[in-house]
């Protein structure tokens, strides 16, 4: 019997959500190396509360590979809205609650809930410790917490650079899936709080310069406001691959199809912009561009713009696992995938 190509998805967020849930429905080996630098909202409460590690962005990677019921996934994905546990998601408080039946091994509480949820593949926390991520703005000025990057109040400097306090160490579960990879792919998503937490992690970058596998980034949709105001395409890249170094990116895959003008321009009202396509020659990696974009992004009738109003600027599960799938060296994976 042949074996399953072997892909491997580093981020955090929505963006490494929308890979995995796409990547699942193939018959292939997924890992999802988590980024845990999260620090807002209710992962944030329970790291200062319980000093557990940050458990918001590995729940949204197990609910995203979990085999169990539709019920099950969006039970262990529900908000809270009142009392105590207000603002708190049932999975955050269940990977608590294991990590302390465990004895505080924060590893085996992630492996016990991959056997709750009945999870297919595997989702690897980066370190088995927490790192508080840092920001050097290119005014001098430096700003402390995943959170504080993330939600800016007003207009700041650009991000110069961005580091780990304390620097942790890679989970040596991670280094083994990224050396034995086929395929590795950065998930679309914020880029200074959700891909580059992971690149950050003592030992990653130094796999991903030994792993032969094949390093593919894909493209987010638009900018961040306070993280990548006006950053184009190429700017996305040098800054990947700027926390690679020396190794570079093998390919980047790129949106082409152009969403609702509506939701464009209410991205604006918030500050954010589509990334411009300025990928030219001068670069060491490929460039494959097709269309990546949700359905519900775009809007083709007076229906889809009411809908387009409601939604939001997405890649799309399916369009991403087949553009990905396409990227897989030669010899690697069954006939069907050619």
């Amino acid at each position: 019997m042949e074996s399953k190509p072997q892909i491997v998805v580093l981020g955090g967020g929505t963006g490494t959500f929308t890979v995995l849930t796409g990547l699942k429905e193939y018959p292939v080996d997924l890992s999802a190396v988590v980024s845990v630098a999260d620090d807002g909202g209710s992962t944030g409460r329970l790291r200062s509360e319980y000093g557990v590690l940050p458990p918001g962005d590995i729940c949204r990677c197990l609910v995203a590979l979990s085999e169990c019921s539709d019920v099950l996934r969006r039970t262990f994905d529900h908000r809270f809205e009142n009392g105590s546990v207000h603002g708190h998601r049932l999975g955050n408080l269940i990977l608590t609650a294991l990590e302390e039946a465990v004895g505080g091994d924060r590893l085996a509480a992630v492996d016990a809930a991959h056997e709750m949820l009945r999870v297919r593949g595997r989702v690897i926390p980066v370190s088995a410790q927490e790192g508080n991520l840092c920001a050097v703005l290119r005014n001098g000025e430096m700003i402390t917490g995943e959170h504080e990057i993330d939600q800016p109040e007003g207009r700041r400097s650009q991000i110069e650079s961005c580091y780990l306090d304390p620097m942790i160490s890679a989970n040596p579960k991670a280094v083994t899936a990224i050396l034995h990879a086929d395929l590795v792919v950065f998930a679309p998503g914020d880029l200074y709080t959700s891909l580059i937490p992971v690149l950050l992690v003592d030992g990653i970058p130094a796999a991903l310069y030994r792993t032969q596998g094949k390093v593919v980034y894909i493209l987010g949709l638009t900018t961040k406001n306070g993280q990548t105001d006006g950053y184009g395409a190429m700017q996305f890249c040098k800054e990947v691959c700027h926390y690679l170094f020396p190794e570079t990116l093998d390919a980047v895959l790129v949106n082409q199809a152009p969403p609702s003008q509506v939701l464009v321009e209410k991205y604006q009202e918030q500050g954010a912009s589509l990334v411009t396509d300025d990928l030219g020659s001068s670069h060491p990696f490929e460039v494959h561009r097709t269309d990546l974009i949700s359905n519900k992004s775009v809007a083709r009738t007076p229906g889809d713009v009411l809908a387009a109003q409601r939604s939001l600027i997405r890649h799309d599960p399916e369009k991403l696992a087949k553009a990905l799938l396409k990227l897989l060296p030669a010899g690697t994976f069954p006939e069907f995938f050619t």
